[in-house]
């Protein structure tokens, strides 16, 4: 897959079939984000990372996250899926793991849904029958989505 195939397949949610973000794309070659383009930060798993909002519909909120210039993830929330969640479950199989998640205020018993060698996690309902958020990335493995790309979706009350 090319850069060019990783950004039509995420502008039109078609993730049946997804085998991971090619290594190496940078945040131009994917969305046509500039260089000198504002990034904030946010933690993946334990290290930090620079993000940026995009606009894609399909999407909200959805966040393009990099590492010395280089796209480590992509994640939205409530994408609307092109074959909707259970033929992606379909094809995607049985998960790695399946670990808890907060989801705003609220959590979600085993609702993060991991296929780190497809480089995909689907956050759900814990029974799989509505998705919540979606993460793409280059397949990597179990230890390594938790330790450096795992987002955190929780929000804390003050």
């Amino acid at each position: 897959m090319t850069c060019e195939d990783a950004r039509r397949a995420i502008e039109a949610r078609q993730f049946a079939g997804w085998r991971g973000l090619p290594v190496g794309c940078t945040a131009a070659e994917l969305f046509g984000i500039p260089p000198d383009a504002e990034f904030g930060y946010r933690k993946l798993g334990t290290r930090e990372a620079r993000q940026h909002l995009l606009e894609l519909p399909g999407y909200y909120r959805p966040l393009v996250t990099v590492r010395d210039s280089v796209v480590v993830l992509f994640d939205g929330t409530n994408p609307a899926l092109d074959t909707g969640l259970p033929a992606l479950l379909m094809d995607l199989g049985e998960p790695a793991a399946k670990e808890d998640f907060d989801h705003g205020t609220y959590k979600i018993p085993a609702g993060e849904w991991i296929y780190p060698d497809r480089g995909i996690t689907v956050f759900v309902q814990t029974d799989g029958s509505a998705i919540m958020h979606v993460a793409v990335y280059a397949p990597t493995t179990l230890a390594t989505y938790l330790d450096e790309l795992r987002p955190d979706l929780g929000k804390k009350l003050r």
